[in-house]
């Protein structure tokens, strides 16, 4: 099943929320993890994408806002990432982080939670789903993929390196004029993390045979002029409770450019078919 939703005509700005608790720390699989939380009720932990990029990305009002709507929303630095601790490249791995997801989950007390991953965020998502399923209540997917997955990859030696690679491709994320310049100068990057995740783990990254017989209740949102939107619609065809959202005009961060319908979306998916949780 699939829903499409046009483009707003006016996009909001994202910038930083205010209402959240911030500089919060978890210890979680041996290393110390910063992270958001926001609001009460249902627990959403959701993971950013990047890799190398902090989950500033995250922590703007499309995706805050669901605190609104009787979701407590949390939102780790994933390790290496942030003001999360950096750890050896060898240890940036999609195991580990996908470990990392489960031991911050059982560590703030969430026997059942809602999972949402973005993009290479959303990899891991999938990566955690397909071991630990009966934990979850939900899956929110967003723009992202079960592989395989093809990326071009900036060779970089530096965090400030990799900052001015992310610059330089950063308007291409977004469909309209406004390139939301004030949310990238808000982010913070990190080379190691990156340079594991897309020479090392991507290449071999294919959870194809492992997605088909996932039955948590998902939701996959994905912008009409997103390259990931024909992963998208394969994953909506393969996992058998799947609904498929579609932003028509809309690029690679929905919760962004169309901020208020993510908002509205993901609220009613969690709230109608909400599930018992922690």
């Amino acid at each position: 099943m699939s829903i499409r939703f046009s483009a707003p005509a006016a996009k909001p700005i994202a910038t930083p929320h205010t209402g959240q608790n911030m500089g919060m720390t978890a210890t979680v699989n041996g290393v110390q993890l910063a992270y958001s939380d926001t609001g009460h009720g249902h627990p959403l932990v959701c993971l950013h994408g990047g890799m190398g990029v902090d989950a500033g990305t995250l922590r703007v009002p499309g995706i805050l806002d669901l605190a609104r709507h009787g979701i407590r929303v949390i939102i780790p630095d994933q390790r290496g990432h942030g003001q999360s601790a950096r750890d050896s490249e060898l240890e940036y791995s999609h195991d580990t982080w996908a470990t990392d997801a489960n031991d911050f989950a059982e560590c703030l007390g969430f026997r059942r939670f809602a999972l949402l991953g973005h993009s290479y965020g959303g990899f891991l998502a999938l990566e955690y789903a397909v071991r630990w399923p009966a934990s979850l209540t939900h899956l929110i997917l967003v723009a992202t993929s079960a592989g395989p997955v093809r990326a071009q990859t900036a060779k970089v030696a530096t965090d400030a390196e990799l900052r001015e690679h992310f610059r330089a491709v950063w308007p291409g994320f977004f469909v309209g004029e406004h390139k939301y310049w004030s949310l990238f100068e808000t982010l913070h990057f990190a080379a190691d993390p990156y340079n594991a995740a897309f020479t090392r783990e991507l290449p071999v990254y294919d959870l194809r045979d492992r997605v088909c017989g996932l039955r948590v209740p998902a939701l996959l949102v994905v912008g009409s002029e997103d390259p990931y939107r024909p992963h998208m619609e394969w994953l909506a065809e393969q996992m058998p409770a799947a609904l498929l959202c579609v932003f028509e005009g809309i690029g690679h961060f929905p919760f962004v450019e169309a901020a208020t319908e993510f908002t509205r979306s993901v609220a009613t998916f969690l709230n109608r078919r909400r599930q018992p949780a922690a």
